[in-house]
């Protein structure tokens, strides 16, 4: 799969493919501040999962807040549970 977006969503949460191939879920319209909150918002249905597949929650000048794979860590599994946090991502605040 080429590196860039999949899909994009009106909330400002976008599904990525990284160089590497594995995927990420970026909203470029959230600061630093923000980090803490998406987290709380993922904590209940997807921390486990998220441990476990070493899947975390950032941030940087590109891409705003961020959810990937530990650098190392890439997995199918990891990546299906980034499209479905991009899925739950994407219906909050609508």
């Amino acid at each position: 799969m080429q590196a860039g977006p999949i899909s994009k969503s009106s909330n400002g949460w976008e599904l990525k493919v990284l160089a590497d191939g594995s995927l990420s879920c970026d909203n470029f319209n959230l600061g630093y501040d923000d980090i803490d909150t998406v987290y709380c918002v993922l904590k209940k249905q997807f921390e486990k999962r998220m441990k476990k597949a070493h899947i975390y929650v950032s941030y940087d000048n590109w891409s705003g807040v961020f959810i990937m794979h530990i650098p190392g860590f890439k997995s199918p599994k990891g990546d299906e549970l980034i499209r479905e946090i991009y899925a739950f991502l994407s219906k909050e605040n609508k």
